[in-house]
């Protein structure tokens, strides 16, 4: 250590140079660094993925269930979901932490491979990509100045989807409102069964006229030329004219037994302020940069502008807008505490160059530390920015005491020059580098908190001791050397008295204060330890609990509504034009519009493929100058009230929040009797109905449907020669679309499907008519060997650990959300469920739980880390044993401020209070280290303790207000961004410094002196006894 001060003061152009070189890097790397909003954290997930056709329950048994039983048991596995939908099976599989996520997949490809599947079913996949998409930027298109609908639909098929699936990092895109063209083949019962024809002949005959394909190669005059065949089908009405063989040999053209329909229609509506508009939804996947993601889709939009005059396109949501304004808002808390960080030193140096020498270690530790993250792969998000810009204030305590002890130096000291600084740099260094290793090592246990918390808070942590050891870096070598090229040539100041000169009042106070708790020792102990005691009685009942601090909340936000499950997509369109209106007609209390726009979905449900005839969403953006979350409640029973009875609404927002996606009360319910489960859903939601600190009341059923069950009566059926296998194709060739491909006819691209007339499937009566083929070629019609009835099932059934699940959510309106969620689990705790269901409460109290225990024993093991490096510092245990009970004053200080302020006690706020354990010690360390070096020159315990209260005190109390300064900003909330590294946080540590740092100075002297009077009084009594032995020796012999 005092090699690298001594090479500091003698090479001063070499630390220039090397100052330079270091902020041209720190600017480069700052250039490189990935900008997001949060850290990525990512665990490591497998999807499962297999057809089957059939309804949900049939895949499920079928296919998911087999599938899970030959996955449970996959070493690392930590939760395993899954969802059966009609036609597809789907599985998640969630592994632990730090698990090699493609090894896992090839032993999940190597199980799915033993698994035995029906023949229909499809290979079953697995897959790593695409498994963590999100929705990161809304998009909508209109036509505008005369530009046709059905061109815009054109402009989206040839030039906007491409381009927009050409962004690099893009996962998938769902469009709302584009209309596709397509061919139509509607066949007719009738007509088939006059000219003996079923709808397999008919389709395969339409299938062989319109096939193109290669045939191989033939020799020609020398040369091999390819050979394909090629159909002459080139029109709608060519199509018509296919010749197809009937039953009876005779000869039918496709037009007498089908109609060929040419349609241009869309499965969703989507309108944007009344007007038809084609909506996009880009997802990204998990790992891709949305601020660059943003930019691409920016840059195609000024792209579009040119080559298409007449869209108009609007971006209703991006989510790189919060990542700007979340960065934003760190830097301007930053920059505001670093300037008032400034202040607080210049009130007590009351020199600018000596400020000005402090001031240089902000600028060059931020830059080492950007230069250290892009070395260590790190981003910058608002965690890594809270980082940095929260050890501000730290990072000036290493300079401030090193300039502070070299001013003193220079004032009293009888010549000027380098020996004095180097004296007084290497007085403080081992004081300086101990605490500064002190609060790093604080952040070591960090590594030990798994899960979300761990994954947000690590990068916080590596980048606050970056910028602490920086800091430690720049006071011993850089402070120093310009203290020598500003400070030494100067006139003595004014800032300091010699040594003989009178004393400022508060240096008084507290050397009278140190005195009177020196002489009466219990007396100040008794009351310091009340204070504890009565604090935590008085605070800790009064401490509201939750997880994670609320977020801004966002002004972008949506309603989700459902009619009841017959209304017919005319009505729900009709319904939700009519509310769109309604909606864009309102006003705020200044007359202003309240919505900035309104963009309706009808049909669309958050699945981007299937249309659902009753359901509908609508988006919309509040004013700034109204209550987000007040107006979401509102327009909620706005629109509840003009639906049928019977409809739901959900409103959600859109991004907001604190970064990270916490459910605050869950409940979930497994069984194996799907319908038991609906019924307990039921009996919970309509109970957490009646809480009024609840909202969103939501549960995981999908939306109910009706199901046609055909139940084949296999006597009946082998009867006439038929089979159930035999029923089940010719049904579903009667019922089923049947895909051509995409077809140019007439110069335009058509997506082509052959199926019967809607009018010959439209009830059970014709359906019972379908004609089933006998080996014999007599004709059975489909009731005569099967039953056909109706029953209710669902869209998708959800399934965790190899049980049906359904879960009721709820968010908490409540700043104490864990005394809402135990008191809402209580209630339904006496809450009676159908046999067979079983209950399991989640959500905030859950992950309370678990975080707490873990930041807990962080905290821990941060303390005896604390110790450990103190005692390594220090070479013996008395001392740095003293400066721990700095640690429960800090505690006061915090929880006086969360309790002030009305901040839970949270997430956020604990790892507040695990930077107070390495941050006050500091203060501790800087006086103990000064009484020990006195005590070295001869001084008295007592002595030696007052004259290191009085050198020290100056300096503490401008590195205790410098971090208070730059904390500052945080915790007045000024920015209103960065919820995680937020109010809560910044109250907590300046609270518990400010305690800390008062109380300090009058306990750690009082314990340290108590503790040397037991080591002398253990030392008299050792060398006491052993003396009388010896005596007594001598008198035997």
């Amino acid at each position: 250590m005092n090699r690298l001060i001594q090479f500091s003061m003698k090479n001063v152009s070499a630390l220039f140079i090397i100052m330079i070189l270091l902020f041209g890097s720190g600017v480069f790397a700052t250039s490189k660094l990935k900008v997001e909003n949060m850290p990525n954290v990512s665990f490591p997930v497998v999807m499962v993925s297999a057809t089957y056709t059939g309804a949900p329950k049939d895949v499920m048994e079928q296919i998911t269930e087999p599938l899970e039983k030959k996955l449970a048991n996959i070493e690392d596995l930590d939760s395993m979901s899954s969802t059966s939908s009609e036609n597809n099976a789907r599985i998640i599989l969630m592994f632990k932490q730090n698990v090699d996520t493609d090894k896992k997949k090839r032993d999940v490809e190597s199980l799915l491979q033993e698994v035995m599947l029906p023949d229909s079913a499809g290979t079953p996949k697995a897959s790593t990509f695409g498994a963590s998409s999100m929705p990161s930027v809304y998009l909508v298109a209109n036509a505008e100045n005369g530009m046709s609908q059905t061109e815009l639909d054109k402009l989206y098929e040839d030039t906007i989807k491409p381009d927009l699936e050409s962004i690099k990092g893009i996962d998938h895109l769902d469009s709302i409102g584009v209309r596709d063209s397509s061919l139509d083949i509607e066949l007719d019962a009738d007509a088939l069964s006059a000219y003996g024809l079923t709808p397999t002949q008919v389709t395969s005959a339409i299938r062989a006229a319109v096939t193109k394909s290669p045939i191989g190669t033939v020799e020609v005059e020398g040369n091999d030329k390819s050979a394909r065949v090629t159909g002459d089908i080139k029109s709608v009405y060519d199509m018509e004219q296919i010749e197809i063989t009937g039953g009876q040999g005779n000869i039918v053209t496709l037009d007498r037994v089908a109609k060929v329909k040419s349609i241009t229609e869309s499965d969703f509506v989507g309108r944007f302020n009344g007007k038809p508009a084609i909506s996009m939804i880009l997802y990204k996947t998990g790992n891709a940069n949305a601020v660059d993601f943003s930019n691409a889709v920016e840059k195609l939009k000024e792209q579009w502008k040119t080559s298409m005059p007449n869209a108009v396109f609007k971006t209703t949501y991006d989510s790189a807008d919060e990542i700007r304004e979340s960065i934003n808002g760190m830097l301007r808390e930053g920059v505001i505490g670093a300037l008032l960080a400034s202040l607080m030193i210049l009130v007590f140096l009351r020199n600018i160059r000596m400020t000005l020498i402090v001031l240089v270690s902000i600028p060059l530790s931020i830059l080492i530390t950007l230069l250290l993250m892009w070395e260590l792969g790190l981003t910058l998000n608002t965690m890594t920015l809270g980082g940095m810009f929260i050890a501000v204030g730290r990072v000036v305590d290493d300079s401030i005491v090193v300039i502070e002890n070299i001013y003193t130096s220079l004032e009293k000291a009888q010549k000027r020059n380098e020996s004095v600084i180097l004296l007084a740099t290497k007085q403080v260094a081992m004081a300086i580098t101990s605490s500064t290793l002190a609060t790093v090592g604080v952040f070591a246990p960090i590594g030990m908190v798994s899960g979300v918390v761990g994954g947000f808070f690590r990068p916080f942590a590596i980048t606050l001791a970056c910028a602490l050891l920086s800091s430690l870096l720049v006071a011993l070598t850089v402070i120093p050397m310009l203290a020598k090229l500003l400070v030494l040539k100067g006139k003595p100041g004014k800032g300091h008295a010699h040594e003989g000169a009178s004393q400022s009042k508060f240096m008084q106070a507290y050397e009278n204060l140190l005195h009177w708790s020196l002489k009466h020792r219990i007396k100040s102990l008794l009351m310091a330890a009340l204070l504890f005691v009565v604090t935590l009685a008085t605070t800790i009942p009064a401490l509201g609990l939750s997880f994670l601090p609320e977020g801004k909340p966002s002004r972008t936000m949506y309603f989700v509504m459902k009619l009841p499950n017959e209304t017919a997509f005319e009505a729900t369109n009709a319904k939700t034009q009519e509310l769109e209106q309604m909606l864009m007609d309102e006003k705020d209390s200044l007359g202003n519009p309240l919505f900035t726009y309104v963009e309706g979905l009808a049909g669309y449900n958050g699945n981007g493929t299937n249309r659902v005839t009753y359901a509908s969403q609508i988006y919309v953006e509040v004013n700034e100058q109204v209550n987000p979350d007040k107006v979401k409640e509102q327009v909620k029973q706005f629109i509840l009230s003009e639906l049928p009875a019977g409809s739901e609404v959900q409103p959600r927002s859109v991004g907001g929040g604190s970064g990270i996606s916490s459910t605050d009360f869950s409940y979930n319910l497994k069984g194996e009797d799907q319908a038991r489960l609906e019924q307990a859903a039921a009996i919970v939601k309509a109970k957490l109905q009646e809480f009024e600190e609840l909202s969103e009341v939501e549960d995981s059923l999908s939306d109910g449907k009706t199901e046609i069950e055909i139940a084949v009566d296999q006597k009946k059926a082998r009867s006439f020669g038929l089979t159930a296998s035999s029923v089940r194709e010719t049904a579903s060739n009667w019922l089923q679309k049947q895909k051509l491909g995409d077809l140019k006819l007439d110069g335009e691209t058509f997506t082509t499907t052959v199926s019967m007339d809607k009018s010959d499937k439209n009830s059970l009566e014709k359906l019972g008519n379908i004609p089933l083929s006998g080996p014999n070629g007599s004709v059975v019609y489909l009731k005569e060997v099967a039953k056909i009835s109706l029953i209710s099932g669902a869209v998708s059934l959800s399934r965790d650990d190899q049980k049906q699940l359904v879960k009721v959510t709820a968010k908490i309106k409540a700043d104490n959300k864990a005394a809402v969620s135990a008191k809402v689990s209580g209630a339904l705790r006496t809450v009676e469920l159908p046999d067979g269901v079983t209950r399991e409460v989640k959500g905030v109290n859950a992950d309370i739980n678990e975080s707490f225990t873990q930041l807990f024993m962080a905290m821990a093991v941060a303390v005896f880390m604390v110790y450990l490096i103190m005692v390594l510092a220090f070479g013996n245990a008395s001392a740095p044993f003293a400066i721990l009970f700095s640690l429960p004053l800090a505690a006061i200080g915090g929880l006086i401020g969360l309790v002030i302020t009305r901040q839970a006690l949270n997430v956020t706020s604990m790892i507040g209070f695990m930077m107070l354990i390495g941050i006050v010690v500091t203060n501790a360390i800087v006086l103990i280290d000064r009484a020990q070096q006195l005590r070295e020159e001869g001084y008295t315990v007592r002595h030696a303790l007052i004259e290191a209260g009085k050198i020290r005190f100056r300096p503490i109390i401008m590195t205790a207000g410098a971090t208070i300064m730059a904390l500052m900003p945080l915790a007045l909330g000024l920015s209103g961004e960065g919820a995680l590294i937020g109010k809560g946080l910044g109250v907590v540590v300046i609270g518990g410094l400010t305690t800390a740092t008062i109380l300090t100075l009058v306990v750690v002297p009082i314990i340290y002196e108590l503790i040397e009077e037991m080591k002398a009084y253990i030392s008299r009594k050792f060398h006491s006894g052993g003396h009388s032995a010896s005596h007594e020796g001598t008198l035997e012999g």
